[in-house]
């Protein structure tokens, strides 16, 4: 049995496509999905709750650090900054293989594509006949969801499931990216390329200011976040210029991570203060670079069982709200004492728990096998493999019938 707790975290271990696993990402891919997932159950276990807590929820220390979880967005466009501006930039500033653009996109819509429209149809037929809607009236919600424009469309979240606001900016950011690496990265001076890229994330966040793109509709698309994607772009400047042969870590470092992230949970304002805004992408910027460069946080978000959560993210920040909404019909009645700490730990023991587990099951049923490049060959060589299998079973059949 032990053995077999030890092989999860590789069986769950994602693919790479040959590329350079970089252990860093996956363990901040869970610093941002763990967030998420305690803000979006401690939202409903407070909306469905009937426990008369004993400090206001306005008041509560807890209740407000739980609803901060929306970081982990910023966090999750970081990392694809980040992840998507690598190989371009690698392939301009060390001379490496050059990124094909055909290869680039399709690989975009395998490895992403399948899970997700298997995801967003499930949850539209459970919306449909769990929630008793109209068919005809939801359908093009469901199509809207299925091609990434609800948000363009409907300037609002998704009925359906409503975090898939954010992989409508993320694609948008997927088809920009390329054309991004090339403006940043064709310039070989090092200094004044960085300049730029801090330049251009300034001027984007005063037009958002002036223009107030940071409320909806335009807060739903990438006008009002690009800027995040662009603090991946520097990092990934940095790692591949600064860092390419080894990372000095330094102890200094594990604090400056945990004050950034901590300053950052507290400080951020949904009043949109500029000032405010401007110290949210340095505590950002600060956070990555620091979980790079420290030594024991960065063994913490390199831990295999860390990584293995965040790895399955994609997984996870599909399914998890749904599940919210059901394990909260069966937990909303357990009442321990009057504390809302104490029973908003009850509720999150028993969600993470399950979430976690059926996303790993899930992530390798539906979303690891397409992880693999290749996925489409093999699928189509397995079942050439089946159909020959079945070839004597048809002879002996028909020779049978006669």
């Amino acid at each position: 049995m032990l053995s077999f707790i030890k092989l999860i975290p590789e069986k769950l271990s994602r693919v790479t496509s040959g590329r350079k696993l970089i252990k860093e990402i996956d363990g901040l891919r869970f610093m941002a999905i763990l967030p998420v997932l305690i803000q979006h159950m401690a939202e409903r276990f407070e909306r469905n709750t009937t426990i008369n807590f004993t400090t206001p929820l306005s008041e509560n220390g807890v209740a407000f650090w739980a609803s901060r979880g929306f970081l982990g967005v910023y966090l999750f466009f970081v990392i694809s900054g980040f992840i998507l501006a690598l190989p371009f930039a690698s392939s301009r500033l060390n001379n490496t293989k050059k990124v094909k653009l055909g290869d680039y996109y399709w690989r975009r819509v395998t490895r992403l594509e399948p899970p997700y429209i298997f995801w967003i149809t499930i949850f539209f037929l459970v919306f449909i006949f769990y929630g008793q809607k109209n068919f005809v009236e939801y359908l093009p919600h469901y199509l809207a969801n299925l091609t990434y424009t609800h948000g363009l469309i409907y300037k609002e979240w998704s009925p359906i499931n409503p975090p898939t606001w954010t992989l409508e900016i993320e694609i948008q950011f997927y088809i920009l990216a390329p054309f991004l690496t090339y403006l940043f990265f064709s310039i070989k001076n090092k200094t004044f390329r960085r300049v730029l890229n801090l330049f251009i994330i300034l001027g984007l966040m005063v037009a958002q200011q002036y223009l107030k793109f940071y409320q909806n509709p335009t807060n739903l698309s990438i006008l009002g976040h690009l800027h995040y994607f662009l603090i991946g772009f520097m990092l990934a400047d940095i790692y591949l210029c600064d860092w390419s042969t080894k990372i000095k870590k330094q102890t200094i470092y594990d604090f400056t991570a945990v004050l950034a992230l901590g300053t950052l949970i507290y400080t951020f304002s949904w009043e949109y203060n500029f000032a405010n805004r401007i110290l949210v992408v340095a505590l950002l910027f600060t956070f990555f670079y620091s979980v790079f460069k420290s030594n024991y946080v960065n063994r913490f978000v390199s831990n295999k069982w860390i990584m293995a959560i965040g790895g399955m993210c994609y997984t996870i920040y599909l399914i998890h709200l749904p599940l919210a909404e059901l394990v909260v019909v069966f937990t909303k009645n357990i009442h321990i004492t009057n504390y809302y700490s104490v029973n908003l730990l009850v509720q999150l023991l028993i969600f993470l728990p399950i979430v976690l587990a059926l996303s790993a099951l899930f992530f390798l049923l539906f979303e690891k096998p397409f992880m693999n490049k290749d996925w489409s060959k093999s699928l189509f060589i397995n079942f050439s493999k089946y159909a020959n299998f079945l070839v004597p079973f048809k002879y002996v059949l028909g020779r049978k019938a006669k």
